[in-house]
C-alpha cells in the first residue's frame, strides 16, 4: 500500500474508527489489521475531514448552488477520458456566471474521487507576463497539482515558490516520484537559457507526455484561455506579443488521454482564437442561465449566508428579473445600498437602480468593464445606436444591411462590419446565425445599464423611466406570482421548503410550542432550538447515486435534536407509505454521513398522509405535519 501513515488504534476513538470504516468500504479500500495497528491512505484522512483539496473562490463551498446538468455533464465527460471518449471541450459563458466556480468544483470533485484522472487547473491571469515565467509557472503549477493529486497532500497545491525546479525535484522524489525529476529538469535548463519554442513545447506538452508514459489519465483545465495569446510577451521588456501561443494546442488539443477543458469570459473573443488557430479541435458547451428553480434556491441560500432577509414574494421578483444569472442575484443580494432593504418591492427596485445606474453598483461596474474593452476603438455615435437598436429590439436578428438601412448609418459594408465584429468580441453584442447577422445581448439588466450610461446622448432619454420599467416589470411578475400561489397565500412550489427553512432558522425556537402542537410523532423530550446552520442537503457529486433532502437543520448544541426533512407541496396527492421508506432511507444516509446521533426525521405534505404512510411514520418516529401555520 502506497503513500500510507500507520496510526495506533489507542490513538483512534470509536467514533473515528467507525467513520473510517465506513470510509474505506464506499471507497473500495481494504483494511489491513496488524495486531494493534493499521494503516490508512493520506486520501481517506481528508475524505474524512471533508476539506476541498484547492480552495474555491466562491467563498465558502455551501455557496456553490445549482448547476446540476452541468456537473452532471463534465463528471460524466471526465470519467470518459478513461475510456479515451472525451474531445477537448470550451466552456463559453460572459463573466462572473460561473465558469470559474464550475472548474474549481470539478477539480474538488475529481480529485477526492481518486478514481483514475487527474486534474489540472490553471487560471490564464489579465496581466502581461513574459514568456519564460509564463511557462516556468505554467509547468510547476501542474508538477505541483500532480504531485498533490498522487501524494494525496493538497499542500502541495499552495507551494511556497513556483520558481525553484530544483525544490520541486526534490520533493518528487521524496513523494516516490522520480520518473518525474527528467522533464523538470529538461524545463529548467530550457528556461535558463530562455529556450522559449523548446521550454513551451515541454511545458504544454507535460501533461499528456506524463500521462502517456506512466499509462494515466489527466484532465486539463485552463481558465481565461483567451488570454493566451493577448498577455504573454516575447522579451523582458513586455513589448513583442506572443500571439501564437495558442497555436501549439493544435496537436496536443486531441489528445484523449489529457484532453482539455478550456474556458473564457470573453465568448467573441475566445471562439475567435479557437476557430482561427485551432480549428475543429474543440467542442463549444454554453453556459447559460440557471433554471428557475436554482436560480430560487441560490437566492435563498445567499440571503441566508449573508444574513439578508427576503420574503418569499421579493424572492419570487428578484428569481424573474435576474433570469436565472448568478452574479445578478449575488450582486443583489451583497449590494452596498444605503438602507437596503429587499423584503419590500421599493427596496427590491430602489437597490436594483443603484447596481446597474450607480457608478458604484457592481453590475454596472461589471458591464462598463466590457463596454470599455470595444469603445477605445469605436467610441462614436453610430457604434452606441447599433447597440441600443439591437439590444431593444434583441428578440430578433438583424442583417448588416437591415442595420445600415434602419439606422440610416453613412458608411460602407465594411466599415460596419468592422465595427460590429470588434462589438462581437468584446460580447457587447451577439454573433447571429451566420456572419451576416447580429443580434443584442438577451439580457434586460444590460439593456438597462447600457442606456443607463448612452442613450441619453443619443436621443435625449430620460433615465428615470428605467425606474418606471422596474417597477412595472415587478408589477407583472407580482401578478404572476399571485397568480402561481393563488389560494393557498402564496405558498405554492418549491418556495414552500424555504419559508420552513427560514422558520426554522430563524423563529422555531420562539414558537417552540405552537410547532410542537402541530406537529405529530416528535420524541418526548423534543424542543425546538438554535442550528448552526438550515440548508437544503445535496449528496456530494461522484460518491456513488446523487439524492437530496429538503431540510437539514443541524443543532448547535448535541443534547438537541438536528432535523432531517421532506416537503411535499402538493395538494392533490397524499404521501405514500413508498415515499416514507424512501425518505426513510435518505434519512439514513443524511445520519450517516453528518455523523448524527440525536436527530429526528420530519415530513410536510401538504396534501396529508394516506393511512399506511401515517403508520409507517409512527411506527419508525417520523414526525408528520399538514398544518400550514408552518407556513405562517
Amino acid at each position: 500500500m502506497t503513500g500510507v501513515s500507520p496510526i495506533t488504534l489507542d490513538d483512534v476513538t470509536p467514533v473515528f474508527l467507525m467513520r473510517l470504516v465506513a470510509a474505506m468500504f464506499r471507497a473500495g479500500k481494504v483494511i489491513a489489521f496488524n495486531q494493534s495497528r493499521f494503516a490508512i491512505s493520506r486520501y481517506l484522512w481528508y475524505i474524512l475531514t471533508m476539506e476541498y483539496a484547492l480552495k474555491e473562490r466562491i467563498g465558502k463551498p455551501d455557496l456553490f448552488t445549482g448547476r446540476k446538468d452541468e456537473l452532471a455533464y463534465f463528471l460524466k465527460w471526465i470519467d470518459n477520458i478513461k475510456e479515451e471518449k472525451s474531445q477537448s471541450t470550451a466552456l463559453l459563458a460572459r463573466r462572473k456566471m460561473g465558469k470559474t466556480a464550475l472548474m474549481e468544483r470539478l477539480f474538488n470533485i475529481t480529485f477526492y474521487k481518486n478514481d483514475g484522472v487527474i486534474p489540472f487547473f490553471y487560471e490564464i491571469k489579465e496581466n502581461k507576463m513574459w514568456v519564460v515565467d509564463f511557462c516556468k509557472d505554467f509547468f510547476l503549477t501542474f508538477i505541483y497539482q500532480y504531485i498533490a493529486f498522487k501524494s494525496r497532500e493538497p499542500g502541495y497545491l499552495q507551494p511556497e515558490s513556483r520558481s525553484d525546479f530544483e525544490e520541486v525535484a526534490k520533493i518528487a522524489k521524496k513523494e516516490g516520484l522520480g520518473y518525474l525529476v527528467g522533464i523538470i529538469k529538461d524545463a529548467a535548463h530550457a528556461a535558463a537559457h530562455e529556450e522559449i519554442d523548446i521550454l513551451w513545447e515541454i511545458v504544454r506538452q507535460a501533461p499528456q507526455s506524463i500521462a502517456f508514459r506512466q499509462k494515466e489519465f489527466i484532465v486539463q483545465m485552463i481558465d481565461e484561455f483567451q488570454f493566451l495569446n493577448a498577455m504573454i510577451y516575447l522579451d523582458k521588456e513586455k513589448k513583442n506579443l506572443a500571439d501564437t501561443l495558442a497555436g501549439g494546442y493544435l496537436s496536443t488539443a486531441e489528445s484523449k488521454i489529457a484532453p482539455l477543458l478550456v474556458s473564457g469570459s470573453w465568448v467573441g473573443w475566445l471562439m475567435k482564437e479557437l476557430s482561427s488557430m485551432l480549428p475543429a479541435r474543440f467542442r463549444n458547451k454554453f453556459l447559460k442561465p440557471m433554471p428557475e428553480n436554482e436560480a430560487a434556491e441560490t437566492l435563498y441560500n445567499y440571503s441566508r449566508f449573508f444574513q439578508v432577509p427576503v420574503t418569499d414574494e421579493t424572492a419570487f421578483l428578484l428569481t424573474g428579473l435576474t433570469e436565472g444569472n448568478p452574479f445578478y442575484i449575488s450582486a443583489v443580494i451583497r449590494s452596498h445600498y444605503p438602507g437596503k432593504d429587499l423584503t419590500t418591492l421599493e427596496g427590491v427596485s430602489r437597490t436594483l437602480e443603484f447596481e446597474t445606474l450607480d457608478n458604484e453598483g457592481s453590475i454596472k461596474l461589471s458591464w462598463m468593464e466590457y463596454i470599455s474593452k470595444a469603445f477605445p476603438q469605436i467610441n462614436d455615435r453610430n457604434a452606441k445606436n447599433i447597440v441600443l437598436h439591437l439590444t431593444k429590439h434583441r428578440d430578433r436578428e438583424f442583417t448588416r444591411k437591415e442595420i445600415l438601412d434602419t439606422l440610416k448609418l453613412e458608411m460602407s459594408d465594411g466599415q460596419l462590419e468592422k465595427k460590429l465584429k470588434a462589438l462581437v468580441m468584446v460580447d457587447i453584442i451577439s454573433q447571429g446565425r451566420n456572419d451576416f447577422r447580429y443580434r443584442g445581448v438577451n439580457d434586460t439588466i444590460f439593456d438597462k445599464v447600457f442606456r443607463g450610461v448612452y442613450q441619453e446622448e443619443i436621443d435625449g432619454f430620460d433615465v428615470s423611466i428605467i425606474a418606471k420599467e422596474y417597477r412595472a416589470r415587478f408589477e407583472e411578475l407580482k401578478k404572476q406570482y399571485h397568480r402561481l400561489l393563488g389560494e393557498f397565500n402564496y405558498r405554492k412550489g418549491y418556495f414552500e421548503e424555504y419559508l420552513i427553512l427560514d422558520r426554522l432558522l430563524f423563529r422555531a425556537r420562539e414558537d417552540n410550542e405552537l410547532l410542537k402542537s402541530v406537529t405529530r410523532y416528535l420524541p418526548g423530550d423534543f424542543n425546538f432550538c438554535e442550528y448552526t446552520r438550515v440548508w437544503r442537503y445535496n449528496s456530494t457529486p461522484g460518491y456513488g447515486r446523487g439524492f437530496s433532502v429538503d431540510i437539514y437543520a443541524r443543532a448547535a448544541s448535541p443534547v438537541d435534536y438536528s432535523i432531517i426533512g421532506e416537503v411535499k407541496s402538493r395538494d392533490s396527492r397524499k404521501f405514500s407509505r413508498e415515499e416514507a421508506e424512501a425518505f426513510e432511507r435518505k434519512f439514513d444516509e443524511v445520519k450517516r454521513c453528518e455523523h448524527l446521533e440525536k436527530v429526528v426525521g420530519f415530513i410536510f405534505s401538504r396534501g396529508g398522509f394516506t393511512l399506511e404512510a401515517e403508520n409507517y411514520c409512527r411506527e419508525k418516529g417520523i414526525a408528520c405535519s399538514e398544518d400550514e401555520r408552518w407556513l405562517a
